[in-house]
């Protein structure tokens, strides 16, 4: 059987209508859904308070940029900010702690994502995961990018140096699936979503275990956004 076919079948057979749930993204033969959140970096100290959250007047915008220029956080330098957990942020905003923690955070610059940090800990836990299994790559949306970027469709036995090559591209909105042959788990990304894990339910603790970023269990009718 080819090992693509039934995640094709899965993708050509979805509904629209479900664009906000894991079901739409995680083929039904995985049991366990998770959301892998990014890290999140906070900048000790900032004037959270007194940062202005709207910038529609000149008064405003000014104060916004004393603060950014105190604070080094014009260009939100990751090697300024101390990481913290999402919990650790729904408890300092005083928020519900969830995957969508930080869509209650008000937006300022003294709270960032750190995407070297987060890329690296993924790039770790696919090493520590994969082992010596061999990965496979299916590109859903590969015929759309064809003309510009020399990509195939189906990748079997792709390297992770590759895989995260590409995906360097596309900041990981491409419309993909990573797997092993043994279809333990798989890996998805589209655009617009945060990257989607899905596993089989025998390897759930040792999913848990390897992962060094945070997961949030998503249910199949549970929203996304």
């Amino acid at each position: 059987m080819n090992i693509f076919e039934d995640f094709i079948k899965f993708y050509n057979n979805r509904n629209s209508d479900n664009w906000n749930f894991a079901e739409n993204y995680i083929p039904d033969f995985f049991e366990l859904k998770y959301l892998i959140h990014w890290d999140y970096g906070i900048i000790d100290n900032f004037p959270f308070d007194k940062y202005p959250l709207e910038n529609g007047t000149f008064e405003e915008m000014n104060k916004r940029v004393r603060i950014e220029q105190e604070f080094n956080v014009l260009l939100k330098e990751e090697k300024f900010y101390k990481q913290i957990s999402i919990l650790e942020l729904a408890k300092r905003f005083n928020v519900t702690f969830s995957h969508k923690t930080i869509d209650l955070i008000p937006e300022t610059p003294g709270v960032s994502v750190l995407d070297n940090l987060s890329i690296a800990k993924l790039k770790k836990s696919l090493k520590l995961l994969s082992k010596k299994d061999k990965l496979n790559l299916l590109i859903f949306d590969a015929g759309y990018h064809k003309h510009h970027f020399d990509f195939k469709e189906k990748y079997i036995n792709i390297d992770l140096e590759k895989y995260f090559e590409i995906q360097d591209i596309f900041s990981f909105q491409l419309d993909t699936c990573l797997f092993p042959d043994n279809r333990d788990w798989c890996l998805i990304t589209t655009e617009e979503v945060p990257i989607l894990f899905g596993c089989k339910k025998e390897i759930e603790n040792e999913i848990i275990n390897k992962f060094a970023l945070e997961l949030f269990e998503l249910k199949n009718k549970e929203e996304i956004h």
